[in-house]
């Protein structure tokens, strides 16, 4: 009878030992992911002067009589440049968003096609040698926060290069309804694995087949659909051989 007694006491304890350990762990795991996203915060916003400088100082040689071998190289110099400033803002939304922040915007009431063609053209320098296309559908007032919507615009603009046809063109489609609005980027290529569809708007997801040139770390999709819930809009995805890929960001007017 003692023995049967001891016993529950002896397995008891070993399971809180075991519990501990495993609440230590996670404590631990958390602590460090913690630290690592505070690291990052650091970085992001330390990085942002010196890409500053570069573009500056590239603007100021590209000013100047130049031969057309360094026209080439400075071209290049500030697109890079300002594709990791896209990449630093990323890293700076999602460490808002992790924090419990949220992204913060700035909503006018503007014509959204006119941004959205603003936002384009701004982006076909950034790709000079793809074929960006722009269709508008309806006019209209919207609000909407400008430099939020460019971000995202951007951001799917830049997976559409990435991920599909590099001979195809890429279409930003705008369009403005009665009570919503939508934005719609759409490419050719190999589609995205079904299995993979749900995952895509999580943080630090990259898909396979990406063009090693427009790599990034993962975020862009997340502050995608980050932007569109702080518009009260939803984005979703649907991809198949024959249609394409299309990522659709569909929001309120007002």
């Amino acid at each position: 009878m003692v023995v049967s007694r001891q016993v529950p006491c002896v397995i008891d304890a070993g399971l809180l030992s075991s519990e501990r350990a495993v609440q230590d762990k996670h404590a631990d795991a958390a602590q460090r992911a913690l630290l690592a996203e505070q690291m990052l915060g650091i970085v992001a916003h330390d990085l942002r002067n010196p890409l500053l400088a570069i573009k500056m100082a590239t603007e100021i040689l590209a000013r100047q009589p130049q031969d057309a071998r360094t026209c080439q190289l400075l071209e290049h110099i500030t697109h890079s440049a300002e594709r990791a400033e896209r990449l630093v803002a990323d890293l700076l939304d999602y460490r808002q968003v992790r924090v419990g922040r949220g992204i913060v915007i700035q909503p006018v009431v503007a014509d959204l096609q006119l941004a959205v063609a603003h936002c384009v053209d701004e982006l076909r320098l950034a790709y000079p040698h793809a074929n960006l296309l722009h269709l508008c559908l309806g006019q209209g007032q919207v609000a909407f926060d400008p430099d939020r919507f460019c971000q995202l615009i951007g951001n799917l603009v830049s997976n559409a290069f990435a991920y599909g046809n590099s001979q195809a063109p890429v279409t930003v489609t705008s369009q403005v309804g009665v009570d919503r609005a939508s934005i719609v980027v759409h490419n050719q290529g190999t589609p995205i694995v079904q299995e993979h569809l749900n995952d895509l708007f999580e943080p630090m997801i990259r898909g396979h087949g990406c063009n090693l040139a427009q790599r990034s770390v993962g975020l862009g999709l997340f502050i995608v659909r980050q932007i569109a819930r702080a518009h009260q809009g939803e984005v979703t995805v649907q991809s198949s051989w024959r249609d394409g890929t299309a990522f659709t960001f569909n929001f309120p007017r007002c």
